[in-house]
């Protein structure tokens, strides 16, 4: 018996051909990231051993961040998604335009829950120190130097849990998740606006890339806030945008394809060559590129 690697043999199953038009597998994913990220988020990272004289970890603990945690969330995620939405109704076809707003959203949003995941989960496994460690560690004043030492032996800080975050410096969660919501959002403008087509103007791409300025601002502000390392900002930065470029091409050919604007399970007939029946209504995607 020969097993279709597509659906694995589900394709008789009621209904299959909606559920993954609809992406609905998708849509359970992000569920179960969501859930997976909860205990992970508050699990112990890994305490790595470092030293009390290291200039690298001595930096100030900022109390006020220029990218707090509540400013990050609306960068990254509620910034695309606000966009994607009024632009979707304001330029897309009606006759699709629901369907590319939903496959859009999904794929930002699995993005982007994918990221914190694989971010959270590394940041625990490694362990590494924060710049601003030793100001969060309070190391005793006899703490021996040159030497490895771990936390339980010099700090004295009576507040553990932030303790603990200075032990999840690698990789940066706001460079990853900036990027992987800006970035998205960067890879879905130029495929909206034709960005590749060299019949439209340069300042389309550059409108496109203004999420990524954003994103590498946010990821900057980690290192001026001393909270990481340059490393990790770039591991985090490289991270997110992978992680975004995958949840794009899952929903959309690439950006210098003929239609990169249509989702690549929509069988509505769209194109940028002229229609075939003059009286069909159009509009500005179904116009053909023309140069006078």
């Amino acid at each position: 018996m020969i097993v279709n690697r597509v659906s694995f043999g589900l394709e008789n199953m009621p209904r299959y051909e909606i559920l993954t038009k609809w992406r609905l597998s998708d849509v359970v994913l992000c569920v179960v990231f969501f859930l997976l990220n909860i205990p992970l988020y508050y699990a112990k990272p890994f305490e790595r051993q470092f030293y009390v004289n290291d200039p690298t970890l001595g930096h100030p603990h900022a109390k006020h961040q220029r990218v707090d945690n509540d400013a990050l969330f609306f960068y990254s995620i509620a910034v695309p998604v606000i966009t994607i939405t009024l632009f979707t109704l304001v330029v897309a076809d009606s006759r699709h335009k629901f369907y590319l707003m939903y496959t859009s959203l999904l794929g930002l949003i699995l993005s982007w829950l994918t990221t914190i995941l694989v971010t959270d989960y590394l940041k625990n496994w490694i362990g590494r120190p924060r710049p601003d460690f030793l100001a969060r560690c309070k190391p005793r004043a006899d703490a021996p130097l040159n030497v490895y030492v771990t936390a339980k032996e010099v700090c004295t800080t009576s507040n553990i849990s932030r303790l603990m975050d200075g032990f999840r410096s690698t990789p940066s969660g706001h460079s990853s998740e900036s990027f992987a919501g800006l970035g998205y959002l960067y890879l879905w403008l130029c495929g909206q606006l034709l960005t590749e087509n060299p019949r439209v103007g340069a300042w389309r791409k550059c409108v496109a890339g203004l999420p990524l300025l954003g994103a590498a601002t946010i990821a900057l502000s980690r290192t001026e806030d001393y909270r990481h390392h340059f490393v990790d900002v770039v591991l985090g930065s490289a991270l997110g945008m992978l992680i975004a470029y995958w949840g794009y091409s899952r929903i959309f050919p690439s950006i210098s394809s003929a239609v990169p604007f249509k989702p690549l399970l929509d069988d509505s007939d769209v194109t940028l060559e002229p229609a075939q029946q003059p009286d069909r209504p159009q509009d500005e995607e179904m116009t053909p590129l023309t140069v006078n």
